[in-house]
This record gives C-alpha cells, sequence and structure tokens, in this order.
C-alpha cells in the first residue's frame, strides 16, 4: 500500500519539476552536462538500472538502447519492464559488446559497487564510454536497497582500479543549495508521511508546501549571492572511458576485490 502510495505521488509531482513547489526543484535549476553526453552517444547503449527507461527518449537515433534493472526493484519498487533482468555485479552480456553504459544513480542501490563497475567495464569496448551520476548528501530512498554513499575520490579511486579513465568528475549543487534541497525533502518527507499514516493532519499539508517553495527560492537567491564551496554536494556527475587492456577490478588498498 504504501509503496503504491509513492509510486502515486512520484507520478503527480513529475509534471511540476520545473517549478519551485517541487521538492527537488534545485536539482534541476543545476546547470548539467548530462544532456550533452547523451547526445553524443552512439552504437549500443545499456542502462543498468533503467526504472522506466526514461533516458532512452534522449538518446540519439543511432543508439540501440538496452534496459537492464534488478528484478526485484524493477516489480516491487517501479513495477516496470526492462529488456533485461540483471544483477549489475554479474551480466548476462559478452565482453566489449557495448559502446556505453549508464548508471544513472544506481551504485549506491548495489551491495557491491566495485564489482558493478568492473562488470560495466567488461561489457564496455575499449575506449567505450561510462556516464554515472550517483546522490552523496541524499535521503535514503528506494529502502531498503539504499547502500552507500561516495565522495569524488572514492569514486575516481574505484573507478580507476576497474579499468576507467575519469574525465569529468563535477559535484551538483553548492553548500547553500545542497542545504535547501535537504530542508525541502524534510518537508516533502513530512507530507508523504501525513499521507500514509496521519491523515487526520492533512490542514498542515498546504503549510508544508509553502516551506517547500520558500526553501527552494530563497536558497537559490542565497546561492548567488553568497559565496560557497562544493564540499557538501548534492551528488556527482561522472563521465569516464574504459581503458585499454583488460578491465575489471584490480586491487584496493592491498586486498582484492572479488570478482
Amino acid at each position: 500500500m504504501a509503496t503504491t502510495l509513492v509510486r502515486r505521488l512520484r507520478r503527480a509531482l513529475r509534471p511540476l519539476g520545473r517549478w519551485p513547489i517541487h521538492p527537488q526543484w534545485l536539482l534541476g535549476r543545476h546547470p548539467s552536462g548530462l544532456g550533452s553526453q547523451l547526445a553524443a552517444l552512439d552504437g549500443l547503449v545499456v542502462d543498468i538500472g533503467c526504472a522506466d527507461g526514461h533516458v532512452r527518449g534522449r538518446l540519439p537515433p543511432g543508439c540501440t538502447y538496452l534496459g537492464v534493472d534488478y528484478p526485484v526493484t524493477a516489480t516491487a519498487l517501479y513495477a516496470t519492464r526492462p529488456e533485461l533482468y540483471a544483477d549489475a555485479r554479474c551480466m548476462p552480456l559478452i565482453d566489449g559488446c557495448a559502446d556505453a553504459v549508464l548508471m544513472l544513480e544506481v551504485i549506491e542501490h548495489v551491495r557491491d559497487p566495485v564489482r558493478a563497475l568492473g562488470e560495466a567495464a567488461r561489457i564496455l569496448r575499449p575506449g567505450g564510454r561510462l556516464i554515472l551520476t550517483a546522490p552523496f548528501l541524499y535521503p535514503i530512498h528506494d529502502a531498503p536497497h539504499d547502500y552507500q554513499r561516495y565522495t569524488a575520490h572514492g569514486l575516481a579511486h574505484a573507478l580507476a582500479a576497474c579499468g576507467f579513465r575519469v574525465e569529468h568528475l563535477a559535484p551538483r549543487l553548492r553548500d547553500i543549495e545542497t542545504a535547501g534541497l535537504l530542508v525541502s525533502l524534510a518537508f516533502a518527507d513530512c507530507a508523504r508521511q501525513i499521507l500514509e499514516r496521519m491523515r487526520w493532519a492533512a490542514p498542515v499539508l498546504p503549510l508544508l508546501a509553502i516551506g517547500v517553495l520558500a526553501s527552494n527560492l530563497g536558497t537559490w537567491l542565497l546561492a548567488r549571492v553568497l559565496p560557497g564551496s562544493r564540499s557538501m554536494p548534492a551528488g556527482y556527475e561522472v563521465t569516464a572511458v574504459r581503458a585499454d587492456g583488460e578491465a575489471g577490478p584490480e586491487r584496493l588498498s592491498g586486498q582484492a576485490v572479488p570478482t
């Protein structure tokens, strides 16, 4: 029942994504290179953790799209049907078959992320491209399948160990904007809990909506006038290329990574 309600809320909020009433509006305002990276792809694109396959419509005509998702999360959380059901840590695809691999908001949901990155490297041809996004300061989501957060340094280290050369690694949102995002998401979570199990408190919902709006607009304006670093990003966007030679997990901190 709760999972169904969450899916309905996601669908209801999706059209509002461009408006500051949406709890993730600040993420949408962040300048992203993801669109241009996707537009430059061709050949076979394997989308690991594809959910509803929304990325398919953003790829150029020359691409062949293959959506891959884990059976449990695809059916229980998203009620979707990918082209291929598989575990990101062990995919039934031949070596070097893909021209590009997408892992968009996926790495936090994999119990052994280094092994999954090694598997992405295995199915990529030499010179093939990995496009990855990952949260950093962001709430637990899709529970219980949310296992870790990476810093920029951790991502770069894991990718290098798996045979990738990082071309682009950029944080999403500055400190003040990240703080505003978390406030907005906290208000949205309160609204979700009221709808799920405290419906007697429904009169509070308009106040929470006003709180989301005020948090989004206030922190966006503050970020325009105040100095800020990127030491507290909401997440990262990464583009990496599979280097020539054998791909797969190497050694991290002197210990072998299982393959």
